[in-house]
């Protein structure tokens, strides 16, 4: 039994489900759901504690996603039979006749878009009550050890300029796309010395600063333009399992284009880093980079005598 939806009932009230489906036959995909979706998100400790029952209004909001998770996982075999004779269908005349792929896969869709959308209530609910949860704060400390510009999905909409509803799950699933273009390409923009301070910077002063909202703005744009990208989500969905996807909010230039406006803002923030840091170079304790290159010289042997 599963303390959080202990018999069938508990699950209709969150999801529609046929009254004859037996509680045994539910259970392994109400586990499944919880241990691939939700605990890697919340932890385990807030997972008993919504098990307990004594936070209701937290097992309410675990509730709400763990169903539809449930039924998105259980879809594809509840109306199936393991035998001896194989993968078997009950298929008796008068009664229901199985629903064709289409509506499966829509209804497949449709309980995994709640799912998550509820399970990103929950992380909201969450992180706006952390003082009520130091579990759960604890659980993000430790999965989340890898600094980033970017800290939060507050950070990413209010600084990096991409909205993003403030969603914590959308930017929990581009966080690792957001670490490597920062290990990528900002280090390579600042040099190491000057990433790392930028990095591990509390209390920039007013240069620092500018910096490092540049390069949040980067950083939000360049992850927005790989995740709006019709081949990029090709690569990730070839599976054909399910996928969630970020919710983002895009402003293009030209709705014809394969490319889109992040690209384009992308593209504009590295430029201002670039003409930062060379502009400040001496406040920012780097040196300054070459504004061109010198063509006349023996080494280069151009626009020199070769007598």
């Amino acid at each position: 039994m599963n303390a959080i939806i202990p018999d069938a009932e508990t699950l209709k009230t969150v999801v529609k489900i046929n009254a004859a489906i037996p509680y045994e036959s539910l259970l392994p995909y109400i586990n499944d759901a919880l241990d691939i979706y939700i605990e890697p998100q919340v932890g385990n400790v807030i997972v008993e504690i919504a098990g307990t029952g004594g936070d209701t209004t937290l097992k309410d909001k675990v509730l709400r996603c763990l169903g539809p998770l449930t039924l998105a996982l259980a879809t594809d075999e509840l109306g199936i039979q393991f035998g001896d004779s194989g993968i078997t269908v009950q298929n008796d005349q008068g009664k229901r006749s199985p629903a064709n792929e289409a509506k499966i896969a829509a209804a497949k869709t449709n309980l995994f878009y709640r799912g998550m959308q509820a399970l990103d209530r929950l992380l909201d609910y969450l992180e706006r009550n952390k003082p009520k949860y130091p579990n759960y704060a604890d659980h993000i400390g430790i999965t989340n050890q890898v600094p980033c510009f970017i800290r939060s999905a507050q950070e990413y909409q209010d600084i990096g300029l991409v909205n993003i509803d403030y969603s914590t799950l959308t930017y929990r699933t581009m966080l690792p796309t957001l670490r490597q273009i920062q290990e990528r390409h900002v280090r390579e923009m600042l040099t190491d010395d000057l990433y790392n301070r930028l990095l591990t910077l509390t209390e920039p002063d007013a240069k620092f600063r500018i910096l490092q909202e540049n390069v949040i703005r980067y950083l939000a744009n360049k992850s927005a333009e790989l995740y709006t990208s019709q081949t990029s989500r090709q690569e990730r969905t070839g599976s054909g399992t399910p996928e969630y996807q970020p919710v983002l909010r895009p402003i293009y230039q030209d709705s014809a284009e394969t490319g889109n406006f992040f690209a384009q803002q992308a593209d504009y923030y590295s430029g201002k880093i670039h003409a930062f840091v060379n502009a400040n170079a001496d406040h920012l304790g780097i040196s300054k980079p070459s504004a061109g290159m010198n063509f006349n010289s023996k080494e280069k042997k151009l626009f020199t005598s070769i007598s």
